[in-house]
């Protein structure tokens, strides 16, 4: 009886090793994209990283860790504009995100720390940005003007300056809706392609959707933003206009109380 409790405790001491070695397999994915970027293969890296980050059963936490080895591939073949992207698209799910100085490439902490400090300033000037429109604007704003752009130029009577607006609002916005179902067919193709050229084939049809989605998105937000800009310019120029008769009217007023 206790050579077979010694055997039992001895199979559970082995087996624990070897199961945490196996973990899951975004655990084995990530172990063979650390082999390929060790191996120098950095853009083998890149791409099943890429590939992985797009598997819906990927956690947050997990997307970090892929994106770092974007970063660290794209750094590896010298595309330090697109490794900063990916630097700051992380800042924006984890602002505290770091690397470790010591065990880390001092090329690849410099493109981080540049990443950072476009990151925070990029967040300055948007917060700067809010609130100096909400200084401006105050209770001019309406509903009309927040929902979508165009709406209240055609609501204030300027039909013209209100149906650019709008319609370029619709087609920016229908644009992206467009290029997301296409990319998400193409995601599906791509996930399911086996051949390394068809892969790349696939995937750079995936990224063309991808990227015209991104570009339509930000055609929009332009859109957007130059309507609200022109709502509030209006609005401005109105109250100088008001604040001007109304120091007009008191000096005429004084005039006439207090004849020269």
């Amino acid at each position: 009886m206790k050579n077979t409790l010694i055997i039992l405790f001895s199979a559970v001491i082995i087996a624990h090793p070897l199961s945490a070695q196996n973990g899951t397999p975004a655990d084995s994915a990530l172990r063979e994209i650390d082999s390929l970027y060790h191996a120098a293969r950095y853009a083998d890296a890149e791409l099943e990283a890429r590939r992985l980050r797009e598997s819906a059963s990927v956690t947050d936490s997990v997307r970090l860790r892929i994106d770092q080895w974007i970063a660290f591939s794209l750094i590896a073949q010298g595309k330090t504009a697109a490794a900063k992207e990916r630097f700051m698209s992380m800042l924006s799910i984890d602002p505290d995100y770091d690397l470790d100085p010591i065990f880390t490439s001092p090329k690849i902490i410099a493109v981080l720390n540049d990443a950072k400090g476009a990151f925070r300033a990029q967040q300055r000037s948007l917060r700067d940005s809010t609130q100096k429109n909400i200084a401006s604007t105050g209770a001019s704003i309406t509903f009309r003007t927040i929902l979508f752009p165009g709406w209240e130029q055609l609501y204030q009577g300027k039909t013209t300056k209100g149906m650019i607006f709008l319609g370029a609002g619709i087609t920016t916005l229908g644009a992206a809706a467009a290029f997301e179902a296409l990319r998400y067919d193409a995601r599906e193709k791509y996930l399911a392609a086996t051949n390394p050229t068809d892969i790349a084939a696939k995937y750079d049809t995936y990224n063309t959707y991808r990227k015209a989605g991104i570009y339509s998105i930000i055609a929009f937000a332009a859109v957007y933003v130059i309507s609200e800009v022109d709502v509030f310019s209006e609005t401005s120029s109105n109250r100088i206009l008001v604040s001007a008769q109304n120091n007009s009217f008191r000096t005429l007023s004084l005039n006439i109380m207090i004849p020269m």
